[in-house]
């Protein structure tokens, strides 16, 4: 006969694995859209290239991304320009820059970026803290007019050493701002200390795009202005667009490029087209429509034969087994950014690392099935109840157990 703690060690370990099964299933269901990643030939560390099709069904910052193997687990990982440089000697300080708006509240840390390089990383060196913190990165080049690049940056705790500092690696959309300013929501708080901030030139001199594909164009030549519609197949990540100019020869072109979200316009940035320079914008978009606005005055307007689209590289690093299988998971807009405790082990991750992408973006098939077929349901709250049926079952088991374990032991004292 089997002995009753064994009995309920059985039933506790069984009941626990229905609800993290069910759990598991329920979160997955909440990720509108999967690509599947191909089978690794052997277990390590894989860099992982997010194509612009699936960067276009995940948020603005990336954060709802998730890999997820056969069994329904998230598997951790860093995106990859967090990796630390190993060469210290090309890692460029910015100049530190006093000039807190009163509008500003919590700690503010703004830098010149010096080097005119576009830029989607950003490395801070702090002292040493044990707190969570989050913080917005927003541009200006005039230090009075300030646009959003990225918000709600979580900061990483300080990894256990002996220097008292340390450094971590900041993601966003490319951006080349002259200045870039951080703004750490801590009121009411103690303030964190920022003490350097920069960037690693060798990384920056490496820095690639790829293209975002097809790019339809609607032009109109009014009033010494020319404006152009830029539209785009889906919700794209877009970090640079390129002109192909080929007249006049000589030109010297203020522009401004806007965001067009539904019904809002907003204005990414205003840059300079010159005849001596790469006719390259660089902004920071997620969007489906862009709108090019180019001032001509007394000149004729520039020939312009195409329009280029580019997303600067994305990827992420993980650690995947090779006997596994496992997909990308996006499109839960209701999701943080997760925290694995692999951030504290990019030491571990070699140069060299195997790089892999994924396949066809479609829908996730966990989120199709969980869809109500009529707009007045919704399945999961049968997910709940089987839940609370499983926890009131491991319950009653529970005061069985122990009402025959109490009754054992008094026909024992007897």
């Amino acid at each position: 006969m089997m002995k009753p703690n064994l009995r309920m060690n059985k039933i506790l370990t069984l009941t626990a694995l229905c609800c993290g099964l069910m759990l598991s299933a329920s979160a997955q269901q909440n990720f509108k859209y999967q690509a599947t990643l191909p089978k690794v030939d052997s277990t390590g560390f894989y860099r992982i290239s997010l194509q612009p099709a699936f960067v276009a069904k995940a948020k603005a910052d990336l954060s709802d991304i998730r890999i997820v193997d056969a069994k329904g687990n998230f598997i951790p990982y860093i995106q990859a320009g967090s990796l630390p440089q190993k060469d210290q000697k090309s890692f460029v300080v910015f100049n530190q820059v006093d000039a807190k708006l009163s509008t500003d509240t919590g700690t503010t840390f703004i830098v010149e970026n010096k080097t005119g390089l576009a830029l989607d990383r950003l490395w801070i060196r702090l002292q040493n803290t044990a707190v969570q913190r989050k913080v917005n990165l927003v541009g200006s080049d005039d230090l009075k007019q300030w646009f959003a690049i990225q918000e709600d940056i979580p900061l990483q705790e300080a990894v256990v050493n002996s220097e008292g500092t340390y450094m971590q690696s900041l993601s966003f959309p490319a951006s080349n701002y002259r200045y870039l300013k951080l703004l750490v929501n801590d009121k009411n708080k103690t303030p964190i200390k920022f003490l350097q901030a920069g960037v690693y030139t060798e990384y920056a001199a490496t820095f690639s795009y790829v293209p975002v594909s097809p790019v339809q164009l609607t032009r109109i030549d009014s009033n010494k202005t020319t404006f152009i519609t830029i539209k785009l197949q889906d919700n794209y990540q877009v970090n640079k667009l390129h002109l192909n100019i080929t007249a006049p020869k000589y030109f010297k072109r203020d522009v401004s490029v806007y965001q067009v979200n539904g019904h809002d316009k907003q204005l990414l940035g205003e840059e300079e087209l010159n005849s001596t320079k790469a006719t390259d914008l660089l902004i920071a978009a997620k969007t489906n429509q862009l709108i090019v606005q180019i001032s001509n005055g007394d000149n004729l307007p520039l020939t312009i034969t195409g329009i280029d689209a580019f997303q600067s590289a994305e990827s992420l690093i993980s650690y995947l087994d090779g006997k596994q299988t496992y997909r990308l998971l996006a499109g839960d807009q209701s999701v943080q950014a997760p925290e694995y405790d692999l951030k504290f082990f990019t030491d571990s991750i070699q140069g060299n690392t195997p790089q892999i992408s994924h396949e066809v973006v479609n829908q996730n098939v966990a989120y199709q099935t969980k869809q109500p077929a009529k707009a007045d349901r919704d399945y999961t709250v049968f997910i709940w109840i089987a839940i609370v049926v499983a926890a009131g079952l491991l319950l009653f088991l529970t005061l069985k157990m122990t009402k025959e374990v109490k009754k054992k032991a008094g026909e024992k004292k007897d």
